[in-house]
């Protein structure tokens, strides 16, 4: 009994002691907790009503954008029929303009066979065709007129061939099958030059459209107009570097195109002029500052960027020089000479990276005047010839050029130079003379600070490159030592002996494709020396001069007899020429 008593004491005095605990005052403890509770509940609905707004809102806004982009697309092609409509517009303007100037030059023209009788109420009434005439801007321009392409002017007492036409070469014109009716010759001089416009109009005797061929040629001006003196005066034509010449289309410009020299858009229906073989646009003031040597679009397929060999971008007719070189060379000489560190400072790799794109597959050539920097046209160049599938040099004959590069005897040296460079490919030769005469300029210019050293190291792995095609480590390592040698022995050559790869294999036949180098660089010394010098042999200008027979002296004559046959026998010629004073001047900075 007393031991249930005890045992329930003890359960009443836990109970109490429970209670105790919850008398003691933690109402407001409870009390906070609800209220924290209620808060969150109302942050929570806040919530939950701001984002069913930002989903509203986001609805709205994906409506309006599906509603944008359905007026986008229609107002895209709106935009594309009012440019077809605008062009057909214009090539209907340009069509009724023509028509305009003919029915002038038969109405109103005086003093012309073919003109009309015309009362004074008559020609007041057509006053209004001579107006274009009478502008004083158009008296004095040098642009060239539009075609006339019309059957109502076809007479033979229109041919009109003075002593200025002289010059011209007829044969630059093919005969066609259809009867011609009509030959005009325009010439536009300029300095000891002319520009000579060449329009052959063909009748078909079917009663078929009439066609009309323009062809503009720039020829040496070495004789006076008999209008003017009365007389001929003999005098000597200029001597040049033997560069191949443009030969320039007048065309009617349709759909706006950008000069070349300039980087300024031709407007539409101007005169332009295009290179039938290198497709240049230029002006015909700017025809003078196209890059030179003319190297001939390639056709067919174009290379896939970062793939190919030399001979993939290069014409067939000398020299074999890639349009992208000649390009970037060009526009390297006419801003970057005075830039320091050029070829050591990287440009942008994206903009290489397009330009690149552009030259090896895009139609037209890009504007390398537009890209203001320097160093962007410098990486393109590099970019190029580093990606060939097969160096400058040739896989072939790279030992033996750095073979030759480290004899210690420099006449045996430069004589086995002499000889690996006659071994190589004609592409891969005209490619490395035109490359070695520019970074000899390079060197020359102080404000480059790139010397010969400088310019060795930054092009031996560019140029010289290895001999095999996945070169291992310590091949590279190996070569990387004996590149830059190379490209210092090839620096060291003479420019007179680079220049003979310059010259363009129809020279002989077409005096016109004999032109001066300097015509495209802006400023020009008045200094009369040749661009690349006078044509001699190497030994004429070698700093030490061994003996007739000596390795290096037979090495050389036996090379240069073997690569340039003609090249031997018109040197004094050129020598004395180069006395005389004949040259254009050199566009080497001092």
């Amino acid at each position: 009994m007393e031991t249930a008593v005890i045992n329930l004491y003890s359960i009443f005095e836990s109970m109490r002691a429970q209670v105790d605990v919850l008398s003691e005052s933690i109402e407001p403890q409870f009390i906070q907790m609800a209220l924290n509770f209620e808060d969150s509940r109302r942050k929570w609905l806040r919530l939950e009503q701001e984002l069913n707004a930002c989903k509203e809102v986001l609805t709205k806004a994906e409506t309006e954008r599906g509603a944008l982009e359905v007026k986008l697309k229609h107002a895209r092609n709106q935009v594309d029929v009012e440019i077809r409509r605008r062009q057909k517009a214009e090539a209907d303007c340009a069509k009724l303009d023509r028509q305009i100037q003919l029915i002038r030059e038969l109405l109103v023209t005086e003093g012309s066979s073919n003109s009309i009788q015309l009362n004074e109420e008559q020609r007041s009434a057509l006053a209004f065709l001579n107006a274009r005439s009478q502008n004083p801007a158009s008296i004095h321009s040098t642009r060239l007129t539009t075609i006339d392409e019309s059957a109502s002017i076809l007479s033979d007492i229109s041919y009109d061939k003075t002593d200025d036409s002289l010059d011209w070469d007829s044969s630059a014109i093919r005969a066609v099958r259809l009867k011609k009716r009509q030959k005009r010759v325009i010439t536009f001089s300029q300095g000891n030059e002319s520009l000579v416009a060449k329009t052959t109009v063909t009748v078909p005797a079917d009663g078929g459209p009439i066609e009309a061929v323009t062809t503009v040629e720039a020829v040496p001006y070495w004789t006076r107009s008999r209008r003017k003196t009365g007389k001929t005066e003999p005098s000597t034509p200029q001597g040049n570097g033997g560069v191949r010449l443009h030969e320039f289309v007048s065309k009617t410009v349709i759909k706006p195109e950008s000069c070349v020299p300039c980087g300024k858009r031709i407007k539409f229906g101007k005169i332009s002029l295009r290179c039938r073989d290198c497709r240049v646009v230029s002006h015909p003031e700017c025809r003078e500052r196209c890059p030179l040597p003319c190297i001939p679009t390639m056709t067919g397929t174009p290379v896939k960027s970062e793939e190919g060999i030399l001979a993939n971008y290069v014409s067939t007719s000398s020299p074999m020089i890639p349009s992208l070189v000649v390009h970037c060379v060009n526009e390297i000489e006419q801003r970057g000479l005075h830039e320091t560190g050029l070829y050591r400072v990287s440009g942008s790799d994206r903009v290489v990276k397009d330009l690149k794109e552009k030259f090896l597959r895009g139609k037209t050539i890009p504007l390398l005047s537009k890209v203001e920097d320097i160093h962007a046209i410098t990486g393109l160049l590099k970019d190029f010839l580093r990606n060939l599938k097969e160096p400058l040099l040739t896989f072939r004959l790279n030992r033996a050029f750095m073979d030759a590069a480290e004899l210690s005897d420099d006449d045996n040296s430069i004589a086995l130079m002499y000889q690996n460079i006659s071994d190589l490919p004609q592409p891969s030769r005209d490619t490395l003379a035109f490359l070695i005469i520019h970074l000899q300029r390079v060197a020359q210019s102080k404000d480059t600070k790139m010397d010969i050293t400088n310019l060795a190291r930054v092009f031996g792995p560019t140029i010289v490159g290895h001999a095999v095609p996945d070169p291992d480590p310590m091949t590279i390592l190996q070569d990387t030592k004996r590149q830059p040698k190379v490209i210092e022995r090839l620096l060291g050559l003479p420019v007179e002996y680079w220049s003979q790869f310059m010259i363009s294999n129809n020279n002989q036949g077409r005096s016109d494709h004999m032109i001066n180098e300097n015509f495209n660089v802006h400023a020009t010394p008045d200094h009369k020396t040749s661009m690349f010098g006078p044509l001699t042999t190497p030994d004429q200008q070698m700093s030490k001069t061994p003996s007739s027979s000596s390795l290096s002296q037979r090495m050389k004559n036996a090379t240069l007899n073997a690569i340039t046959p003609k090249f031997s026998s018109r040197s004094r010629a050129a020598v004395s020429v180069h006395r005389q004073g004949h040259f254009f001047a050199s566009p080497l900075l001092k």
